[in-house]
């Protein structure tokens, strides 16, 4: 039986770890809102809870990740109140991640999930504001 020396179980171990997504790529991402109007402010929030708000200057969020979708609620003056979803979509993990632990480190710190990373949003004109 052959034995193996240190440098090769930690080639192993390192490669076993390489797939997962919660150490490739993290439990939180940003998302970065291009919003027309620059006025226009859109509070975020998942599941009933706000997670902040973002405005044509400040327009990056870091969130964490998860399989709720995230909801946009944007105003401006003069234009529309404009609602989006931002849904949530799994992503995967390279197959040594998987079996090392068939995801579930993953699926438990959320970090199997992903969000758009660029959202662009157009506000619409109401036509019936007071110039």
């Amino acid at each position: 039986m052959k034995k193996f020396c240190l440098p090769q179980i930690l080639a192993l171990s390192v490669a076993a770890l390489a797939g997962c997504a919660s150490i490739t790529d993290g439990t939180s991402q940003s998302l970065i809102f291009n919003l027309t109007p620059s006025e226009a402010r859109c509070s975020v929030s998942r599941d009933g809870a706000e997670l902040g708000s973002v405005t044509g200057r400040q327009n990056t969020l870091s969130v964490s990740k998860g399989s709720k979708d995230i909801l946009l609620t944007c105003r401006a003056d003069g234009y529309l109140q404009h609602t989006q979803r931002l849904v949530s979509s799994t992503q995967t993990a390279g197959a040594t991640g998987v079996l090392l632990d068939f995801g579930i480190t993953d699926m438990v710190t959320g970090a199997m999930w992903k969000y758009p990373g660029d959202i662009s949003i157009v506000m619409v004109k109401d036509v019936k504001a007071k110039p």
